[in-house]
């Protein structure tokens, strides 16, 4: 395990929970914690402390919270890297910073000798994917890697919730120790509220061979017209309260707290939300209410929610 570890993220509950796997680690880590919060103290300071001999134990683990690495400067930076040439492997620091900029000079410092877990990237899919085969194999367990890719996609990307699921899948499988496809069908039920937000997904992705796939497998699955009509104006609404507030400049951090969803939630909504002004969201909510109407009416026999889907 690296004892250099920088973490990224502006989710809360991400970052507590890839922390917690490094901490559980190390063994009594509660006893050698030491966190400091790095708006009011520097790189420097995390320095002294990893250079500094405890009395009371030859391990630490140096938490930085509040990392910004604009506020570092060139004595931070020479001092870092002197420690890095000499490092205490007795020490741990853990950075944690809700964004970074990989552009600046002093960001290869941290490229080159830290171990990096950016949760705002693209590549938080695959640290997900990395972390969970590990905690499988970790177990004593198998599972082939299209199973896996198959069970996340069910599951969605909580966490805490994947690890409460494959407990259960564990005590199943316990005689065997592979971990199938039928064991997950049979296990986990697909979340309805996942696929929804997929579709929707699709629908603003404009990835309409996705989106008609996925609205043929709901009719065949007999999922209810009005059940879908009502989950797309939520998202809608949903969409049109974060292109509002993003609009006038409201931070991720408030959006998520507003709408009671997590900030990497808000960003990747604000990244699909860019081709879309607060007017075309407006009309497709009022647009989704009238095939409501009519659908509830027995107005119309053309399947009106395939042709709006289509248009958008």
């Amino acid at each position: 395990m690296s004892s250099l570890n920088l973490i990224i993220g502006e989710d809360k509950e991400l970052v507590d929970f890839y922390l917690e796997n490094i901490l559980s680690k190390i063994e009594n880590y509660d006893d050698k914690k030491i966190e400091y919060d790095m708006s009011v103290s520097s790189i420097s300071d995390i320095i002294d402390e990893a250079s500094m001999i405890s009395l009371f134990s030859d391990e630490k683990i140096i938490i930085g919270n509040n990392f910004n690495i604009s506020d570092m400067n060139s004595n931070d930076v020479d001092y870092l890297s002197k420690y890095i040439k000499n490092i205490n492997n007795n020490v741990w620091i853990i950075l944690i910073a809700k964004k970074i900029d990989a552009r600046v000079k002093e960001y290869k410092i941290f490229k080159d000798n830290f171990k990096i877990i950016d949760i705002n990237s693209s590549n938080n899919k695959s640290n997900l994917y990395e972390y969970v085969s590990n905690y499988i194999k970790d177990k004593g367990y198998k599972i082939d890697r299209y199973v896996l890719e198959y069970l996340l996609n069910r599951l969605g990307n909580d966490i805490n919730n994947i690890i409460l699921e494959l407990d259960k899948i564990f005590i199943y499988r316990d005689d065997s120790k592979v971990i199938d496809r039928e064991t997950v069908d049979l296990l986990i039920e697909e979340n309805i509220d996942n696929v929804i937000y997929e579709w929707t997904n699709a629908i603003l992705d404009k990835d309409y061979d996705k989106v008609s796939k996925m609205y043929d497998n709901f009719k065949l699955e007999n999922i209810g017209f009005d059940y879908l009509i009502a989950s797309l104006g939520n998202s809608f609404r949903q969409a049109l309260v974060i292109k509002i507030m993003n609009n006038n400049g409201e931070s991720n951090f408030s959006i998520s707290k507003f709408i009671g969803k997590k900030e990497f939630y808000v960003k990747k909504m604000i990244d699909r939300l860019y081709q879309y002004t607060e007017d075309d969201l407006i009309n497709y909510i009022k647009e989704l209410a009238k095939i409501d109407r009519e659908f509830k009416m027995g107005k119309s026999n053309i399947d009106m929610l395939e042709f709006f889907l289509l248009k958008i």
